[in-house]
């Protein structure tokens, strides 16, 4: 069995294939059965032709080839931004909530210790709150305590204040990274 590409880049290819894909110009039929056109170079061609003996929904389902996939795909798009406008709503009342003392929105020493280990976010330190270059994890993590007066990243789902200081520097870095 051939390997299958991940589902975004079939989705991507789906996507590419109907928009290059040639509309339908006509639908005729006779005694013989359907036949589907495009537009040809010089005049129209038939790139399909059914039988009167296919049945209903199969000469449907081929004379939509372009309309459905491209519909199922709108709908896909569509659920996947509702999905990220709930979830972003879900974040922001998770930090309601834990503004009002209850339960960390995230775990947010976990999140720590693996930005201390992302390059880029080393970078941000070495640019933005000198940390020594060359920089190792260890290096980035002891500088994100100092930075943020805490001794342990624990603190950081326990201190609302500490918390609030790391969803600020996680902001700063983001908005760091995307201007460069």
């Amino acid at each position: 069995m051939a390997d299958r590409l991940p589902a975004r880049e079939r989705l991507d290819s789906y996507r590419a294939l109907i928009s290059r894909a040639v509309p339908l110009i006509h639908v005729m039929a006779d005694t013989a059965g359907m036949h589907l056109e495009v537009t040809g170079p010089d005049e129209p061609e038939v790139i399909c032709s059914l039988p009167a003996t296919c049945p209903a929904d199969n000469r449907e389902l081929i004379r939509r080839h372009i309309e459905i996939p491209a519909d199922l795909i709108g709908m896909l798009d569509a659920a996947a931004r509702r999905d990220a406008e709930r979830r972003r709503e879900i974040e922001k009342l998770k930090q309601a909530l834990e503004a009002q003392g209850g339960k960390p929105a995230k775990d947010y020493a976990a999140e720590c210790a693996m930005k201390c280990t992302e390059p880029a976010f080393m970078r941000f330190l070495i640019e933005r709150h000198d940390l020594p270059h060359p920089a190792t994890d260890k290096m980035a993590a002891t500088r994100v305590r100092s930075v943020m007066a805490i001794t342990s990243r624990s603190q950081l789902n326990t201190d609302p204040e500490a918390a609030a200081r790391w969803r600020e520097m996680v902001k700063d870095f983001e908005v760091w990274r995307r201007r460069g």
